[in-house]
């Protein structure tokens, strides 16, 4: 050991000894989390969730020196410390205790073992669990250490291909016990998953499983256990529940898997059902919720509707000079979906006429379902984005072409009024088959025509900002061909485009993927993906489009224990809200395109300030009794969330936000000044 790395030991030391013997100061700790970690990926578990709020992290990984823990003997520089599997020497964990013990920070380890340090022991002598398919539910059993993280205790989640250590506590003077794992295997009776101790003036919480939240939806809710526990509520961050489902090819006919020899559009009955559905699944849904759908329109499809009608003069001449139709696209994308198109090169589809949108009212009026949107209370029941006007591929196209079916779908939607909706997004697109995004001159028509954020495709890991998956990608020459387009994530699920029914799906989804799948299997496939993904609070969009909202004429299925006629959409969205209102109290919300995307933005530009916070301490240093938020960037002009157990004194300038059950999130601005924020109640440490 060199010689200053000694001189800092003996300044910790002293620092502790100090704090230790001192009758009254005033402490600070930064309230930036400490990742203890064997590597990145195991780190990740951790860091997953933390990202999840936006609440600042620090990595350690034990192949390093072990940082030191505080700058002086009045501050700490972390304000609660992780540790994924029993990894550190004793000599670490007894700083980590000193550290505790001077500035009452908590300590969570996860993957721990039983042993009597902790007051607990194996619940069978040195055994685990549990082999391949063999359940023990988790549960939890005590939630007031935790109260702001607003699970519900009477949930159980799965501990499958999760290998853990059932437990019993021996001394309950020191441990108790907030989650156990039900019976199963060769435990006859419940044992203990999890333990908080406080061991003199430090407290320790131990979980005696795993957690791999990349794969795993019970990590990804368990997660919100220790993250609420270890910060007592009280963090820089926010916690946002979002689910976002967006239809795609509204208006067009989709060509159908099964029967392959027919096609399928949407219907105003189908919508009336729909429409009335949204109220229903709210009320259903934790208080604050605001739960709706978004289409994407392909306008096209409306003037398309009167060829049907070619033989009568009186119905297709009121559409002259007739839909947009070009030839088949040949495939130029030298067999692989990233090719990246040549600037300049490509030909043009489009005719040459018509050079301008000129279709009449009598035209797009003739189509039922454009005249149910004209509709107010139908309109706005919806949100509304473009999907272009044609559905061109735009692998290979043209500036020209791009910018007509941009052009071509907003003098649509002027027309057809559902530019004036109440969730209109008039500068986001949904790509053709998210087409496009390395074509630099379809980039550069999109922005051209005030097109500036879009989504992209979770499937294509060039699409996404492979920095942060909680950042957009911003576009740039090198990669898309075009710079400053914004490409918001987005899911794929397991309902297909080319599916209008249940049968449809299960064969599509067989064949593809599970020759031998059952529908159950798909139905659980369905919920444990995508609640995990929610749980990890991702807010990107997912994708459904207009074969999926086929309701009126299907067969009735069983969600929840209740049978209905449901469209593919309505099953998804039933079953994946169903499993998260037993798991959580949180609202649900849904975000129209255009403030989705910026959202992303705004998540990015906070990142990118490198913000903080600071737990005060009161004179006796028992209680957190204010905090200050600041930012690294002095030039930051994002507001920064601050989320809090109870009320402030005063709010100043920060804009509040509080849904239903959900904790209160101060959105502050800092421009070049740190906040302080009184707490009306302080924190007990």
């Amino acid at each position: 050991m060199s010689r200053e790395h000694c001189m800092i030991r003996l300044f910790w030391a002293a620092s502790i000894l100090f704090l230790l013997f001192r009758t009254a100061s005033t402490l600070t700790v930064a309230s930036t989390v400490l990742v203890i970690a064997p590597d990145n990926t195991v780190a990740n578990s951790a860091v997953s969730g933390l990202k999840g709020y936006g609440i600042p992290y620090r990595i350690y990984l034990t192949s390093n020196t072990f940082p030191a823990l505080n700058r002086s003997a009045d501050v700490g520089d972390f304000g609660a410390i992780v540790m994924l599997d029993e990894v550190l020497p004793a000599s670490n964990v007894d700083e980590i205790h000193a550290y505790q013990s001077a500035f009452g920070v908590r300590f969570v380890r996860l993957n721990a073992n039983p042993g009597a340090e902790s007051g607990t022991d194996y619940a069978i002598a040195g055994a685990g669990c549990c082999d391949t398919n063999v359940e023990q539910l988790i549960s939890i059993t005590n939630a007031t250490g935790f109260t702001t993280a607003g699970l519900k205790d009477t949930a159980s989640v799965s501990s499958q291909n999760l290998y853990h250590y059932p437990a019993k506590i021996t001394d309950p003077s020191i441990a108790w016990e907030f989650a156990q794992f039900g019976a199963g295997g060769p435990y006859t009776s419940a044992t203990v998953a999890g333990v908080i101790n406080r061991i003199g003036t430090r407290q320790q919480m131990l979980w005696f499983l795993p957690f791999s939240t990349d794969w795993s939806p019970t990590s990804n809710f368990l997660q919100h256990v220790w993250i609420h526990w270890a910060t007592r509520g009280l963090y820089a961050g926010f916690r946002r529940l979002q689910l976002n489902t967006q239809v795609d090819d509204v208006f067009l006919y989709t060509e159908l898997f099964k029967p392959n020899t027919s096609s399928f559009r949407v219907r105003t009955a189908d919508l009336d059902n729909l429409r009335d559905w949204i109220p229903v699944m709210n009320a259903k849904l934790p208080a604050g919720s605001s739960y709706f759908v978004e289409l994407g329109y392909n306008g096209n499809g409306n003037i398309e509707l009167n060829d049907e009608f070619e033989d009568d003069e009186t119905h297709y001449d009121i559409c002259l000079p007739g839909p947009i139709d070009y030839p088949e696209q040949p495939d130029e994308t030298a067999g692989t979906i990233e090719w990246k198109k040549p600037l300049g090169t490509g030909v043009d589809f489009w005719p040459l006429r018509p050079a301008t949108y000129g279709y009449t009212e009598a035209c797009v009026a003739y189509d039922a379902l454009e005249v149910w949107f004209s509709n107010t209370a139908n309109l706005n029941a919806f949100a509304h984005v473009s999907h272009t006007f044609t559905h061109l591929d735009l692998t290979n196209a043209t500036y020209n072409d791009t910018a007509k079916e941009i052009a071509f779908n907003r003098a649509w939607f002027a027309q057809t009024g559902i530019d004036k909706a109440a969730r209109w997004s008039g500068k986001g697109l949904i790509p053709p088959a998210i087409t496009g995004l390395r074509n630099g001159d379809a980039i550069k028509a999109w922005l051209d025509n005030g097109i500036t954020g879009v989504v992209g495709d979770n499937t294509r890991p060039g699409l996404l900002n492979s920095q942060n998956e909680f950042w957009p990608l911003i576009s740039n020459v090198n990669d898309n061909g075009y710079a400053g387009l914004t490409i918001m994530p987005r899911w794929a699920t397991e309902i297909f485009y080319n599916c209008d029914t249940q049968d449809c799906d299960l064969a599509l989804w067989q064949f593809v993927s599970k020759p031998d799948g059952t529908w159950d299997q798909l139905i659980e496939q369905t919920r444990s993906t995508n609640v995990r993904n929610l749980l990890a609070l991702r807010h990107d969009a997912f994708m459904f489009h207009q074969a999926n909202l086929r309701q009126t004429d299907v067969a009735n299925s069983v969600v929840n224990g209740v049978s209905a006629k449901r469209s593919l959409l309505q099953i998804w969205v039933e079953v994946v809200l169903g499993e998260m209102t037993k798991l959580v109290t949180w609202p649900i919300i849904s975000t129209k395109h255009d403030d989705l995307v910026q959202s992303f933005l705004d998540r990015m530009a906070r990142d990118q300030c490198n913000y903080g916070m600071t737990y005060n301490y009161d004179a006796a240093g028992t209680s957190i009794v204010s905090v200050t938020v600041s930012a690294l960037v002095s030039t930051c002009t994002a507001r920064i969330p601050v989320t809090f157990p109870g009320p402030v004194q005063s709010q100043g300038s920060a804009t509040p936000e509080q849904l239903g059950s959900d904790p209160l999130t101060l959105w502050v601005l800092l421009e070049g000044t740190e906040q302080t924020f009184q707490l009306a109640t302080p924190v007990k440490l």
